[in-house]
């Protein structure tokens, strides 16, 4: 007599996905140009900075020797958040330089780059569960939004943009975002931990507890396996008691002392 413990088969579903890393961005941004070259006289606004358009942000000084004119003021061309200053006061710029960046922080989008293997199972519309290391605590959720036409030939990944479904305040761009990148859900899937099956002959099985107390082995067929668990798709029905440990050393028809586990642990 083989003492195992077993749990019966949960019909709770199961969710394939993969982990990816992303990164924040603003859903559109614009670099800031000053109309006339010279020396940066003065910044008026400040990285962090909420701006409307056409206000101005900075004047430029485009005198030159013998030659003297009033300050061109370098305005902001859409509302937004200053997210950037690439030059300082003093400085001398010209009308190729950037002198700011402005992003529109009040929509943001995730964006990450999918290994080429998993592309076939990409879709706008999919499902995200997102993390940041900055707030371990919070979980957001975003929707695939847009594929990107072609892939990054080097790296052998898809760019995917992302939009928030539930955002507060502490989102910013720039952040380092942990992504897991839902691939397909069967809702109704019945899955028991992976380390019930076990191979024989080549193929996996389950041990199944009969009335009787005896184990029988029972081919199946594996799905989709994630945090732990894998998918049944054939052999036994929901509610059949499997062998979750103990398993490696039984045969066909083994006799059992069966310590339950609760479906629910």
């Amino acid at each position: 007599m083989f003492a195992v413990e077993a749990r019966p088969i949960r019909a709770d579903g199961i969710r394939d996905y993969v982990s990816l890393n992303g990164e924040v961005e603003a859903a559109s941004s614009v670099d800031v140009f000053a109309s006339a070259g010279g020396q940066l006289i003065e910044i008026t606004a400040a990285v962090g900075d909420r701006v409307a358009r056409d206000q101005v942000i900075a004047r430029v000084d485009p005198s030159r020797p013998g030659q003297v004119f009033s300050p061109s003021p370098v305005e902001a061309p859409i509302a937004g958040t200053i997210t950037r200053l690439s030059a300082r006061a003093g400085a001398l710029v010209t009308p190729q330089q950037p002198i700011a960046r402005i992003a529109t922080t009040d929509e943001l989008r995730l964006v990450t780059a999918v290994p080429e293997r998993f592309i076939g199972a990409l879709a706008p519309g999919q499902n995200a569960i997102v993390r940041f290391d900055a707030f371990p605590d919070r979980t957001y959720r975003a929707r695939v939004i847009r594929l990107a036409p072609t892939l990054d030939q080097q790296a052998r990944t898809l760019e995917v943009t992302l939009g928030f479904l539930n955002r507060d305040a502490l989102l910013r761009p720039g952040l380092f975002a942990r992504i897991e990148l839902t691939l397909s859900e069967r809702p109704a899937a019945l899955t028991v931990p992976r380390t019930a099956v076990v191979v024989r002959g080549g193929q996996p099985n389950v041990f199944v507890v009969n009335d009787d107390s005896r184990a029988t082995l029972v081919p199946v067929v594996l799905g989709a396996e994630a945090g732990g668990r894998v998918e049944l798709r054939s052999g036994v029905a929901a509610g059949d008691r499997v062998v979750t440990r103990g398993q490696n050393l039984l045969d066909d028809g083994a006799l059992l002392r069966v310590i339950d586990i609760d479906e629910a642990e």
